[in-house]
């Protein structure tokens, strides 16, 4: 499956362009005063503004190269982002995933992850840089019934289950993109915070025409042919 955009929320948008933008690198692909977009590799990340008292947070993933997880961290940290560290670990591997992981926050809490798909062959020679964020590889979606989400998602996208219990969590889509499907009780790994439900609007490259809304509404996912 592939992420064309995922669109979400931020009250601080100037913060979130300097990070993104100039931090990071991203081209911006728009700005304008209701929002901002990144171009990341096949995927766009967009940002939309939000009222002052609306903190929204996420938690999104994207693919690097599968030889470049080392590389990518120590050029997140030159950029003096802190990595997320557990029990002295600041990298996680997967095993049912074959992938390698490492997390970290924006400027509005967001829970960045960085994660490298060893199944996939996209291995590079060069240094690491803003241009080896290769798509969007992940969006969590808290809902309040996971296998009613699940049903819904599947019979209105035709995804694939990958993993998980299909109760608490189930990630549906592969290695090429994934919608995280969580109980908004069940605590995000591995910084174990609760998820919050916010507006989140996901664009799914596909060959048919398709809309659904989740979670009251909150959730808009929709089709491109792109």
């Amino acid at each position: 499956m592939k992420l064309e955009e995922v669109i979400l929320q931020t009250n601080q948008p100037d913060a979130i362009k300097q990070f993104y933008g100039t931090l990071l690198g991203l081209d911006v692909y728009e700005d304008s005063l209701s929002g901002i977009s990144f171009r990341t590799g096949s995927s766009r990340l967009s940002f939309t503004k939000a009222s002052a008292e609306e903190k929204a947070y996420y938690h999104i993933a994207f693919a690097i190269p599968s030889n470049k997880s080392e590389e990518a961290k120590q050029w997140v940290k030159e950029k003096g982002v802190a990595l997320y560290s557990k029990d002295g670990k600041d990298e996680f591997f997967f095993e049912n995933w074959n992938a390698t992981a490492f997390y970290f926050y924006d400027p509005d809490g967001n829970l960045i992850e960085f994660i490298a798909h060893h199944t996939v062959d996209h291995a590079v020679d060069e240094g690491f840089g803003p241009e080896h964020l290769l798509r969007i590889s992940e969006i969590g979606l808290p809902v309040e019934d996971v296998p009613e989400a699940v049903r819904n998602l599947i019979g209105t996208f035709q995804l694939n289950e990958w993993g998980g219990d299909g109760q608490q969590f189930a990630p549906l889509g592969d290695a090429g993109g994934a919608l995280i499907v969580v109980n908004k009780n069940r605590p995000w790994f591995p910084d174990g915070r609760l998820p919050g439900t916010f507006a989140t609007d996901v664009v799914i490259r596909h060959s048919d025409s398709a809309h659904l809304r989740l979670q009251n509404d909150l959730y808009q996912l929709s089709t491109s042919k792109k």
